[in-house]
């Protein structure tokens, strides 16, 4: 059917409810507008080019990378601004995310990435859908509820590529690419981006949330090799025990495939994935340009929808259910630490030193714990962050059980970030 199906759902917020919300899908639209358009693409890059609105910042930017990509974030926010306005006023965020997300992925180029412009176009659209979905949703639709907390955050590894003896293949040539943002619910907004010289592609977004919010672990992976996208898996995965998904999310996810992926046929996980991924892990290789369209239409109806649950929760308050999260964001990362074909990848291009960090400090790492309650809360100083300054200081804290059974101390409540910078110095100084 060409018409929206609307889908009933209801948010818990802690101990209590909250009304339902109705959450609009208009997959017609979207999937119709995205095979067009990705047709007419190459024609519009030949034609149109002086039209194309071009983000870029200079690599000498004070701060480095995260002054790059904030800066970016910035400028296209004016525009996600502009464009809302003059287009989608009337509509709720939840309804206009994936247009506005749409819209724009057709026509920006995000210049701060060295990568993404090397990337065949399927790779180069779903890259834009994720960040400006992102800043649609954390930064303007959010903003009156979570506060306009969403910021570049600066990655251990923002780029990387083979160097000389590491490798003995020239074939095996890689380039990585690493954007990161965080949220007052999300440590980390990971996108990752991967080409090597033999024609691999890999697209990988991660929305690690803070575990003082028991939201799933959104992911999702696509594969590409001489710009044919081979492989691709998205899930919500659980962070409480027996694999127990919110039932909003299985609603929303059953509802999502029924639309997008009906006779698509899934492809068998290995068994390290079905510890941590839900029973509702889509997960397939395309036959097609159709079952690709359907699989970033999934993927971006998916993000919409979590962006617009996470508002909805609110901070855990017991200590025992904080540690029940943080476990299983613990085996969330100790179990795809062990996905071998992603270290073997990795191995032949950057050797098995680069590998082993990579992995643990930027692909899967689990939230920063203090080892024992600090004595040290004052730091005398502020940061500025989008022209707002917050004192250093810690907030609340909470003691928690980690998987090894040993306590840890992480943040508890609404922290700012002069308190986020405050428990990175405590989490260095105890290393």
């Amino acid at each position: 059917s060409s018409s929206p199906r609307s889908v009933s759902m209801s948010f818990s917020r802690g101990e209590g409810r909250v009304p339902a919300a109705r959450e609009e899908y208009d997959s017609f639209h979207f999937s119709f507008s995205f095979s067009f358009k990705r047709r007419r693409r190459r024609r519009r890059r030949r034609t149109a080019a002086a039209a194309r609105l071009v983000f870029s910042a200079s690599a000498s930017s004070p701060g480095g990378e995260a002054s790059v990509s904030q800066l970016m974030h910035d400028n296209l926010g004016r525009l996600v601004d502009v464009l809302v306005s003059e287009r989608y006023a009337t509509l709720s965020g939840a309804e206009r995310r994936v247009k506005v997300a749409l819209d724009l992925a057709q026509t920006v180029e995000l210049k701060t990435h060295k990568v993404l412009p090397d990337m065949n176009e399927t790779f180069i659209l779903l890259a834009n859908i994720i960040e400006i979905m992102w800043r649609c949703g954390f930064d303007y639709d959010l903003r009156e509820t979570t506060g306009p907390e969403f910021y570049a955050y600066p990655s251990v590894h923002p780029y990387a590529e083979s160097q000389p003896g590491t490798i003995v293949d020239d074939s095996k040539f890689m380039r990585l690419e690493n954007k990161e943002y965080q949220s007052s619910r999300f440590r980390r907004l990971h996108l990752e981006l991967a080409k090597r010289e033999d024609g691999l592609e890999v697209l990988r977004m991660v929305m690690f949330p803070r575990v003082r919010y028991d939201l799933p672990i959104v992911a999702l992976d696509m594969v590409s090799f001489s710009g044919r996208v081979s492989f691709v898996i998205v899930d919500a995965s659980p962070v409480h025990r027996g694999r127990k998904l919110p039932d909003v999310y299985v609603q929303a996810m059953t509802d999502l495939r029924k639309k997008h992926l009906p006779d698509v046929s899934m492809a068998r996980l290995p068994e390290w994935a079905d510890l941590i991924f839900s029973e509702g892990c889509v997960c397939f290789r395309p036959r097609d340009e159709l079952d690709i369209s359907a699989f970033i239409t999934y993927c971006s109806e998916l993000i919409n929808f979590h962006i617009e649950a996470s508002s909805c929760f609110g901070e855990l308050g017991e200590e025992e259910k904080m540690s029940e999260v943080y476990q299983c964001h613990q085996k969330y990362t100790k179990e795809q630490l062990n996905n071998e074909k992603t270290r073997k990848s990795l191995e032949a291009s950057f050797g098995p030193s680069f590998t082993e960090a990579y992995m643990k400090q930027t692909l899967f790492d689990v939230e920063p714990g203090l080892a024992h309650e600090p004595l040290e809360t004052e730091f005398g100083d502020e940061i500025e962050m989008n022209n707002k300054r917050y004192e250093v200081r810690t907030g609340m804290l909470a003691r928690i059980e980690n998987a090894e059974g040993k306590s840890l101390y992480v943040p508890k409540g609404h922290w700012t970030p002069g308190e986020e910078i405050a428990m990175l110095r405590l989490f260095n100084s105890q290393q």
